[in-house]
């Protein structure tokens, strides 16, 4: 069983980030932007309800700190959707054969079969880490880091709903703590991120999406070490 060496992911991944961040920083900007459509918040306001101890009143008090257009913030939810499948083909694209896309008019043909599989993926994976995380947080955690890759197999190796948790459960399995330990890691460089002011929180986005598929390809060639199609080009997840 291969083991996973974190600060080896960290580092391949920082490389990447580097040689791709203007397209990726843009992706980030743009999922941003849709994932924040139709809520607008009153700052004023919500720092007010975080200062009342009364459950009651301090939930009559966000209602009125954010304000939600449902049919906009809808439209921002599926738009946000799209983006994540598009950007998750970028990142594998990257990684494996130097950059993002081929062409433009690859960027433009999506396989809408294959991201309404996407679609449905994120939903229950976000609905099954939620339910695991109200049962006494821990279940949570571990469905988190159990069907992590769901999204990605779904987004980018054409798996089907089944096969994506499937695939996901099987090149996890004895790599819990690694994983967690690297979901950690991620945490403190998104908080490095946020320390480095607006621009560093999507550059630590982009390099967290990359250790994404940098572990992956690295569980992924433990499983299927046959499989050229998953190896080619990957030489950047070669472990000795």
């Amino acid at each position: 069983m291969k083991k996973l060496k974190i600060g080896d992911i960290v580092s391949r991944s920082w490389d990447l980030a580097v040689k791709h961040w203007p397209i990726f920083v843009l992706v980030a900007v743009i999922n941003s932007f849709a994932s924040g459509m139709g809520v607008k918040v009153d700052p004023a306001s919500y720092l007010e309800a975080l200062n009342v101890s009364d459950i009651a009143t301090q939930m009559a008090l966000l209602s009125e700190a954010i304000q939600v257009n449902y049919i906009a913030a809808l439209i921002g939810f599926l738009l946000s959707i799209y983006v994540a499948f598009v950007a998750l083909n970028f990142y594998v694209n990257a990684a494996r054969i130097g950059k993002p896309y081929e062409s433009l008019s690859e960027v433009l043909k999506v396989d809408f079969n294959q991201l309404a599989i996407f679609f449905c993926v994120e939903v229950c994976y976000g609905l099954i880490v939620a339910i695991g995380t109200f049962l006494f947080i821990i279940p949570g955690i571990w469905l988190a880091v159990r069907l992590w890759y769901a999204p990605l197999l779904a987004a980018t190796q054409g798996a089907t709903f089944g096969e994506a948790i499937k695939g996901s459960w099987q090149i996890t399995r004895g790599h819990f703590w690694e994983l967690f330990l690297m979901g950690l890691t991620m945490i403190g460089i998104s908080i490095l991120g946020v320390c480095a002011c607006f621009v560093g929180v999507f550059f630590a986005e982009v390099i967290i999406e990359f250790m994404l598929v940098v572990s992956f390809f690295i569980l992924k060639s433990e499983d299927t070490p046959e499989d050229e199609s998953v190896l080619d080009g990957a030489d950047y997840v070669e472990v000795q």
